[in-house]
């Protein structure tokens, strides 16, 4: 899941489809809201919408089983120092082409796909459980193409004492209590308001809730083909290929894969740093966006 949520995404007015450059992101209290394009990888690859927000260096924000929904949790705060460049996956928002990527490694050379066709080299990547398996992989694969790394509950690896939970087994009210650490906080009572409205048996959904409805599905269909039954298939042999410096952020209080991960992606990259975050579930960035975008930005600096 993606612990980015909350604002509304651009406007259709705001966006420009096609390889070309996206209009300035406006700026509302300090905060860079993006603007969305269109980018075409090339025959029989996937064409894929990215959001942007910020100037400065370029930053990578690779999302999790759930997308941007919303540009929120962390990524106002990263926006205003970096140049935020947040792709999103086949089947989510308007990128299309998942038929395209048969395998776990067609989805990693695709991301390899997206830096050449954004021309980033070396960025800071930014990777939330979904994605920060992806970004592992990339990692992993062509060390030397990845700046900085900062994983944040990546899913990829399994033990069988501390099993992950099956995102694809529970209702939507069930992930609840598995991907907040307070399902008393605002944004989980937010989530279960949402979800009670759109899977509610009475059949009065508007237009717009049925949209919706259809995203969350194309989404998951997504999330279903890469990470279904479970998705380890040797990551842990070639985290030590690693070369950027990394940081891995866990929510102490993650119920859906136990912060026990987080050791061991420090043991096996090395020179990693873990940083745990308090009172937060599996969305950090949701339920404790402060703290959360605090370590991220200290990282890029190089203060941790």
């Amino acid at each position: 899941m993606s612990a980015a949520g909350g604002q509304a995404r651009p406007t259709p007015s705001a966006t420009r489809a096609g390889g070309d450059q996206p209009q300035r992101a406006a700026v509302t209290n300090g905060a860079a809201t993006p603007t969305s394009r269109l980018l075409d990888l090339g025959r029989e690859r996937p064409t894929v919408e990215v959001l942007e927000a910020g100037e400065g260096a370029p930053l990578v924000f690779l999302h999790g089983a759930g997308g941007i929904p919303a540009w929120e949790g962390a990524l106002p705060a990263l926006a205003r120092e970096y140049h935020v460049c947040a792709p999103l996956l086949p089947g989510f928002g308007r990128s299309t082409g998942i038929d395209l990527l048969e395998d776990q490694l067609d989805l990693f050379f695709h991301g390899f796909d997206v830096l050449e066709a954004l021309g980033i080299e070396r960025p800071y990547v930014i990777g939330e459980s979904l994605g920060g398996w992806m970004a592992a992989e990339m990692a992993a694969l062509r060390p030397k193409e990845i700046g900085r790394l900062a994983l944040a509950a990546p899913v990829g690896l399994w033990r069988d004492e501390a099993p992950v939970e099956d995102l694809f087994g529970h209702t939507a009210h069930e992930l609840v209590p598995l991907l907040f650490h307070d399902q008393a906080s605002a944004p989980a009572q937010l989530m279960l308001e949402m979800t009670g409205q759109l899977f509610s048996e009475k059949d009065d959904r508007s237009a717009e809730q049925i949209e919706v409805l259809i995203a969350l599905a194309r989404g998951f269909r997504t999330a279903a083909k890469f990470l279904f039954p479970i998705p380890e298939n040797g990551l842990e042999r070639r985290l030590p290929r690693i070369a950027a410096p990394t940081l891995v952020l866990w929510g102490a209080g993650d119920k859906l894969v136990p912060p026990l991960y987080a050791r061991i992606f420090a043991e096996r990259i090395p020179g990693a740093r873990v940083t745990m975050i308090p009172e937060a579930g599996h969305l950090i960035g949701l339920e404790r966006p402060h703290p959360y975008a605090a370590a991220l930005l200290a990282w890029g600096r190089g203060e941790a």
